[in-house]
């Protein structure tokens, strides 16, 4: 028990969690019928703990073989991490289908929803 308690305390600490809720609330804002939340929140995943921490290092100033052994340790931590990650896109999906089903509420519209198939007898 103490281990979940420890994946969801890293998953979203405080000061990440107001990056969560933008990602979420932009998320929500692309989705569309061709671009369903949860492949775009995959997406908003691989931004937030990937591209968005290099990026941050980069413009920051720090040398380039710091910014490569950021990026091998992301991919030798991987498996070790994937809990937090789960965690993560988790959160993500369920503020930005919050935030999407407010907008198409908002909008008058429901929210997407698959076409019926016909019956095949």
């Amino acid at each position: 028990m103490e281990d979940l308690q420890y994946i969801f305390s890293l998953g979203f600490s405080g000061s990440d969690v107001g990056r969560a809720v933008l990602f979420a609330f932009f998320i929500a804002m692309i989705a569309a019928k061709k671009r369903p939340v949860w492949r775009l929140c995959l997406w908003g995943l691989i931004l937030d703990q990937a591209i968005w921490p290099i990026a941050a290092q980069a413009s920051a100033g720090a040398d380039i073989h710091s910014i490569y052994a950021s990026i091998g340790a992301l991919f030798t931590t991987f498996l070790d991490n994937v809990g937090i990650y789960i965690v993560r896109y988790a959160g993500i999906l369920a503020m930005a289908a919050l935030f999407f089903a407010i907008r198409s509420k908002a909008a008058g519209r429901p929210a997407v929803k698959a076409p019926a198939k016909p019956a095949h007898a």
